[in-house]
């Protein structure tokens, strides 16, 4: 009978113990803020460097464009909201990573820390087709809306001329600083989101092209008409002084261009834990 009680006092107790278990283990994420909440700030890929979290905007605070500005294609100044997060690169693509992914490096002015440079728009999605394969991420050009709200700070933003500030010297290499040279990633102030160069060194492709905007709001906005756009301005830019340096400014491009001061920046979609 003592063997008995005791059997069931050891089974109610497992019973317990397992439902105790089971309460306090976190819950799993299931809507799209869970899911992202859940992603880390910073993500290491071996092949392509480290990247931002840069965490969607759903409020309409995103204003894409500027009516004020002197360039009649960046406006109507209107709001962009995003479908998900994202990750972006802290850095532009260096000549060290293109070459580990393609075995030879096209750029005019070379050093395996500078920006990759003299690269078109096929070259890039050859590269990054290339870098997916190998990693089993998903990586990207960054659409033109994803990298100007990357560039202003995203939901962190101070609203800056510049990516990271108002002062172009602290966050940029340009024409006034540069020595008219490329110059390693990093050196210069990171914005809001600690992303560094968004502003000047090289300008960087992105995977949509320059589209007249529109006054309404839209959510993941691709332009589809026009130029491919480049965005972040020049390290030797002195065009109009440095206008082209803004986070606003825009330009399009044929995707047959090829010039010693362009370059990309790559888009991550999702890390590999989230797959």
């Amino acid at each position: 009978m003592k063997r008995h009680i005791l059997f069931a006092s050891i089974f109610a107790f497992a019973i317990a113990f397992c439902a105790c278990s089971s309460n306090n283990e976190p819950p799993t994420p299931t809507t799209q803020d869970e899911i992202e909440a859940a992603w880390p700030d910073l993500y290491e890929v071996t092949e392509a460097g480290t990247f931002v979290k840069v965490m969607r905007d759903t409020t309409g605070m995103f204003i894409m464009g500027d009516d004020n500005s002197t360039e009649a294609n960046e406006a109507p100044a209107h709001v962009v909201k995003f479908s998900k997060s994202y990750y972006i690169g802290m850095l532009e693509v260096t000549q060290a990573q293109w070459t580990a992914i393609m075995g030879s490096n096209p750029s005019d002015i070379k050093g395996d820390n500078l920006p990759v440079n003299n690269i078109k728009y096929s070259d890039a999605t050859k590269f990054i087709e290339k870098l997916n394969e190998k990693t089993g991420l998903t990586f990207r050009l960054p659409t033109e809306a994803e990298w100007e709200y990357a560039a202003m700070g995203g939901k962190l933003s101070q609203g800056y001329t510049y990516s990271g500030s108002n002062n172009v010297d602290e966050v940029a290499w340009y024409a006034g600083n540069s020595n008219d040279n490329l110059q390693p990633g990093g050196l210069k102030k990171a914005n809001e989101l600690g992303i560094y160069d968004m502003t000047g060194n090289v300008a960087e492709w992105c995977q949509d092209r320059c589209t007249a905007y529109k006054a309404t709001e839209q959510t993941d906005p691709v332009g589809k008409t026009g130029g491919y756009a480049v965005r972040g301005g020049r390290f030797d830019d002195t065009t109009n002084g440095t206008n082209y340096l803004r986070c606003k400014a825009r330009l399009g491009m044929e995707k047959s261009c090829k010039f010693y001061n362009l370059g990309l920046r790559l888009l991550l979609e999702e890390p590999k834990t989230a797959q």
